[in-house]
């Protein structure tokens, strides 16, 4: 299983678009990989997750080639996990050539009224005959693409089911891909003891500053670990990620992320960055 990450950052990308804060300064003079977009991931080549509205830039500019892509799995509807609008380009008055599946959008009751308000507007009437959605309920199995996706009630908004995702491809490899949420709930825990994870992604949106709720911090991503380590919810080789970073989260780059990360073990993500097990 390979895990690219495309964005890895929070609502406003960092720099953030209109601040002039020292960490939006400092990413805006270092670039590389202090250049963060909105929130999103593949799943080798064809399971996506999320829709932000960055999702062109990932195309133009990392390589994200969504002609691959015949599923897209969502966490929330926050706009920078879907921006529902984008899928409209698929229709055939605005794409008369593409790849000749379905795509199909998985995600919350939420997500679906998003897609239906989309669909009921006069020039989006065809839109169904290109992209399909699929409503999700928690702690229930689904056979999406070439994988088994196991919903998760996140902490995330009172507003909506939010998700996280356990994935388990054809090899029996499995990823827990926790964003946005804060600490797990203990129902979540429950459920996992099913799992023995190979990868672990856990929001770290919030950085240096104490965070168990709506999103997490470094210290409270380093709880969660040690817990599945200790609970048994991991392997000897089970990689660790710390990913969806916010320009408040007191860090000011990339690099300094990475040495309080490392202290516990973690892996940090970057635009483009790639995991396998």
């Amino acid at each position: 299983m390979k895990l690219t990450y495309f964005g890895t950052a929070a609502a406003e990308g960092w720099p953030a678009l209109y601040c002039n804060c020292d960490s939006c300064k400092t990413a805006r003079k270092l670039k590389g990989k202090d250049i963060r977009t909105r929130c999103q991931a593949l799943v080798n080549d064809d399971l996506l997750l999320d829709f932000p509205p960055d999702t062109y830039l990932h195309v133009l500019n990392y390589g994200l080639d969504l002609d691959k892509v015949t599923d897209i799995v969502v966490t929330h509807a926050h706009e920078d996990h879907l921006y529902v609008q984008d899928l409209a380009n698929r229709q055939i008055g605005y794409c008369p050539v593409r790849a000749p599946h379905m795509l199909n959008l998985h995600g919350n009751e939420r997500v679906k009224e998003l897609f239906d308000d989309l669909h009921k507007l006069p020039y989006n009437e065809s839109l169904e005959t290109v992209v399909q959605m699929h409503v999700l309920e928690e702690y229930k199995p689904y056979k999406i693409a070439n994988y088994t996706v196991y919903p998760m009630v996140a902490d995330h908004s009172n507003l909506e089911k939010c998700f996280i995702y356990v994935i388990v491809d054809q090899d029996g490899k499995s990823l827990l891909y926790a964003h946005d949420t804060g600490y797990l709930k203990e129902e979540v825990w429950e459920f996992l003891k099913k799992f023995k994870l190979d990868l672990v992604s856990l929001d770290c949106n919030h950085g240096k500053l104490e965070s168990e709720r709506n999103h997490m911090g470094i210290e409270c991503c380093a709880k969660v670990k040690q817990r599945l380590i200790d609970g048994g919810y991991t392997k000897p080789d089970t990689k660790f990620v710390v990913h969806h970073f916010s320009h408040n989260c007191k860090f000011l780059s990339h690099e300094e992320i990475e040495q309080a990360a490392s202290k516990y073990g973690f892996l940090v993500s970057y635009d483009t960055m790639q995991v396998e097990v």
